[in-house]
């Protein structure tokens, strides 16, 4: 364990400003040319120079945990808004942060960008390269403790049987290096420890802090592979836990004696106040005692540092809800840049979306403001204008009909079209070709969930949809019982469930729809009546339902007999023909070839080989079993092995 001792003085960062050209790139890599020995150098872009470290903007997460003294950002258009939240959070007191700037767009995010460069701490510098300010040269401070850290690791010291501490700060306060001393000190110790995450990404730095300490290595387990432990951890660390759902939270906790919880609650990766309004009081109804320890003061740079004050004002990252007084209630339906002349209104809905559990990255603060096709449904109070509740609502064009049966066949994604997409997947063409809304989050703040007001909001978009003349609704989420329940008795019908579970939350998605028309609730009856058929013969089992919660109440909004015409022979060896001849993927046409199969049983091995795609869901589990190096050869000779028994269906 490191000895505390008095905190240095980091410093604040600087924050300059060039037009982008070829010309300023090679100006900034003489710029970085000029850095003070033992300063470090980040590259976020597509062009950096050779001896330079570069990350593409996509990949800037990939740097979470580590530290650069001066980092060039392309701040190319449209802006590579997460990357640039993230890069603000590599930079070390004392830092230079330099943007190469490319003229905004026109829309009201690029206004609202275009304003945040016109105001301090932004200096925009000349070409004089000379000039640029440089990092501050004095040898990097000595790693001390905050005094938050050192109260933090005296209550996880205290922790007994029982007890869970709740780990809640900003981002850049030192959470990681906090668990992974106190870690660290628990292994030394003798006692087991086991840590598990939404993802291994989310740990990185947390395990890069226990590589400097000697000793046997902790368990990282992911949230499946916890559930599945034969034998409960004594002590159980979640990393990042406000971005598992609640109900997932609560199963993980029930595993552990001890619980330790490290979440953001600040930032682009935070959740708002959802994690201290939801999962802790679910933790104390458990039987779980919170401790909770608060992290204020950053560990990379001084407190009121401009850089990252502008950061967060620029993407609304310390947005925060205000809870609404007693009243009437009325709706407002606006486009999403209507929101960028009322700032306030703007950070209320940020705010509210991230205490629903709703993480909002800077790059969804981005669409909102400049997509025409993004709407809002505001619900707010009549005598005063609070924010009691919001629905996030996206246009979605209808496919092609040739671009729909290029979707079918595995062979074109379409971005900016999910809901088409996915039904052009279920082969009904009829509705992929249409034009849909989907409501992709609806959120009533949490002091006044529980009273009618989801299903109110709900009908409001319905009901605008309609004035619009629009047919067809849908949305998609995890599904979880209390939420599928919800959106079933609204009426709503699913249409598909996903074939592998989200990593992070441990559920499939499933996709719901909403008809409108008459001639439309035609076609979406006859799509759920087809997906339920399909449930019934097989799907159930994507679940991995050890309750069987989810399929009772997926079941309970199905149709009770499904009274859809038996789907033609000859639709399903169309499935089984495009996966063996075209793109169609395996998962898609399991229902297809599972019926073709009853109609012939296999004789042959290609029939058998065939038999056992149905009978695994997991695709690398398959690819073991059957000898193949891997799920792409294995995918490749089931293709095989479905053409010869499209042309032998004996085989």
């Amino acid at each position: 364990m490191r000895q505390a001792e008095d905190r240095p003085t980091l410093g604040w960062r600087r924050l300059l400003a060039h037009p982008m050209s070829q010309a300023a790139r090679e100006r900034a890599a003489t710029w970085l040319g000029r850095m003070p020995s033992g300063k470090s150098s980040l590259w976020v872009g597509r062009e950096a120079p050779a001896d330079v470290a570069r990350v593409n903007p996509a990949q800037a997460g990939h740097w979470l945990g580590r530290e650069a003294d001066a980092i060039v950002f392309e701040a190319s258009w449209p802006l590579p808004a997460d990357a640039l939240a993230i890069a603000g959070g590599l930079l070390r007191g004392g830092g230079v942060l330099l943007l190469l700037v490319d003229p905004p767009g026109d829309g009201a995010f690029g206004r609202r960008w275009a304003n945040a460069l016109r105001h301090a701490p932004v200096h925009w510098v000349n070409d004089d390269v000379e000039q640029w300010p440089i990092p501050d040269a004095g040898v990097q401070p000595p790693w001390a403790w905050t005094e938050d850290q050192r109260r933090g690791l005296v209550t996880l010291d205290e922790l007994g049987p029982g007890e869970c501490g709740a780990l809640v700060a900003d981002r850049g306060r030192g959470k990681s290096t906090l668990l992974g001393e106190w870690i660290a000190c628990q292994r030394s110790a003798g006692t087991p420890v086991v840590v598990t995450a939404p993802g291994a990404g989310a740990v990185r730095a947390l395990f890069r802090q226990l590589e400097r300490h000697p000793g046997p290595s902790v368990p990282f387990c992911s949230p499946d592979q916890i559930e599945a432990l034969a034998t409960a951890p004594d002590t159980l660390v979640i990393d990042e836990a406000a971005a598992l759902p609640v109900d997932r939270l609560v199963r993980l906790a029930g595993r552990a004696r001890r619980l330790v919880l490290s979440t953001t609650t600040g930032g682009f990766e935070g959740s708002g106040q959802g994690f201290r309004l939801r999962a802790l009081p679910a933790l104390q109804r458990m039987g779980f005692r919170i401790r909770q320890i608060g992290l204020e003061q950053p560990v990379r740079w001084e407190s009121g540092d401009p850089l990252e004050a502008w950061l967060d004002d620029l993407f609304l990252m310390r947005a925060r809800s205000r809870a609404p007084a007693r009243q009437a209630v009325i709706f407002h339906w606006l486009c999403g840049k209507g929101l960028v002349c009322d700032t306030r209104r703007l950070e209320d809905v940020a705010g509210l979306l991230a205490d629903a559990h709703y993480r909002t990255r800077p790059s969804d603060l981005a669409r909102w403001l400049d997509d025409p096709d993004a709407y809002l449904m505001l619900l707010l109070g009549a005598q005063d204008r609070a924010l009691f509740g919001v629905a996030l609502v996206q246009k979605e064009s209808g496919l092609a009909p040739e671009l729909a049966e290029a979707v079918w066949a595995g062979e074109r994604r379409p971005q900016g079209h999910f809901l088409p997409c996915t039904l052009a997947a279920r082969g009904e063409f009829a509705l992929a070709t249409r034009a849909w809304w989907r409501i992709q989050r609806l959120a009533v703040h949490p002091a006044w969930q529980g009273r009618g007001l989801g299903g109110r909001l709900l009908r409001a978009v319905e009901e605008c949809a309609a004035h619009h003349d629009i047919a067809l609704l849908g949305t998609s989420f995890g599904l979880q019982p209390a939420l599928v329940r919800f959106w079933g008795q609204a009426g709503w019908q699913p249409v598909r469930v996903g074939e592998r579970p989200d990593p992070a939350s441990g559920e499939v998605s499933i996709v719901l729809t909403r008809a409108l028309t008459q001639d439309t609730a035609a076609l979406v009856d006859a799509a759920a009546a087809s997906f339920a058929r399909d449930w019934r013969e097989g799907g159930a089992a994507l679940l991995r339902d050890q309750t069987g919660r989810r399929r009772r109440v997926l079941e309970a909004i199905q149709p009770s007999a499904v009274t859809a015409p038996d789907r033609d022979h000859a639709r399903d060896i169309e499935e089984i023909r495009a996966f063996a001849r075209r793109q169609r993927p395996l998962q898609w046409i399991r229902a297809a070839l599972r019926r073709s199969l009853v109609a012939h049983p296999p004789q042959g091995p290609e029939g058998r080989l065939l038999q056992s795609a149905i009978e695994s869901l997991d695709d690398e589990a398959l690819a073991r079993e059957l000898g193949f190096s891997g799920r792409r050869e294995a995918v490749r000779r089931l293709r095989q092995a479905a053409q010869t028994w499209l042309a032998h269906p004996e085989a």
